[in-house]
């Protein structure tokens, strides 16, 4: 399960990952927890409407379309939960949105939280609630985040700034691993999320996979004991 904490981070961050693990015969889940409410006539928060939404509910609506078309490419399985972004407020406490993703995953073997560069208030929120509290039984690790990663590196920033006190001296990146069959299939899924790509300036999809080879593909870390 890779914990997307809007409807693109997870694709746009490990597309390329995921389709090689679903190629490999694993189930593979994108569990967006900050999806929003379909069914809200609330006016678009500022990220919504300079997208072009009318309504909170509109958005979410279509978001979570592009977000199934995206998960089809690469042969994962889309989950969705209603909580609200920064824009609106989760709506819920830590307490509830942690038991309702234990819920939504199961039995899961594996979980993947935003683990660089962290900028975004949501990120930081969700990783520190994962690692802080662990998610039922499940390995626990980390993935770089797409496209802030790039934005990172684009201003000249190469540390891990921000990483939560819980991250901090614990991870230890590495390639993902994936081929030019993979990375093909993540560039299709990225360019579903068409009411977002805009908003990420020039060439989005482009720029994210060169700047993914120069720094050796997809990156993941496994979270270490804290007592290592």
């Amino acid at each position: 399960v890779v914990l997307s904490p809007h409807l693109d981070d997870g694709v746009l961050s490990l597309g390329a990952f995921l389709a090689r693990a679903a190629r490999g015969g694993a189930h593979v889940t994108v569990l967006t927890v900050l999806a929003g409410s379909p069914n809200s006539a609330s006016a678009p928060g500022p990220w919504d409407a300079a997208c072009g939404f009318r309504t909170a509910g509109e958005a979410a609506r279509l978001r979570r379309e592009e977000d199934r078309r995206a998960c089809a490419l690469i042969g994962a399985t889309p989950i969705w939960l209603p909580f609200g972004d920064q824009q609106y407020g989760v709506g819920a406490d830590d307490t509830t949105v942690l038991a309702a993703m234990v819920e939504a995953v199961g039995e899961v073997e594996t979980v993947l939280v935003p683990g660089f560069p962290l900028w975004h208030h949501d990120h930081r929120w969700l990783a520190r609630l994962v690692v802080e509290n662990g998610l039922g039984n499940a390995r626990i690790g980390c993935y770089v985040e797409q496209p802030y990663a790039l934005w990172h590196s684009e201003d000249g920033q190469t540390d891990p700034e921000g990483l939560p006190a819980a991250l901090s001296g614990r991870l230890a990146w590495h390639g993902a691993g994936t081929g030019s069959f993979e990375r093909l299939a993540k560039a299709r899924a990225c360019r579903a999320y068409r009411t977002q790509l805009p908003r990420f300036g020039r060439r989005p999809v482009m720029r994210i996979q060169w700047h993914e080879l120069q720094c050796g593909g997809e990156q993941i870390a496994w979270l270490r004991p804290m007592n290592v």
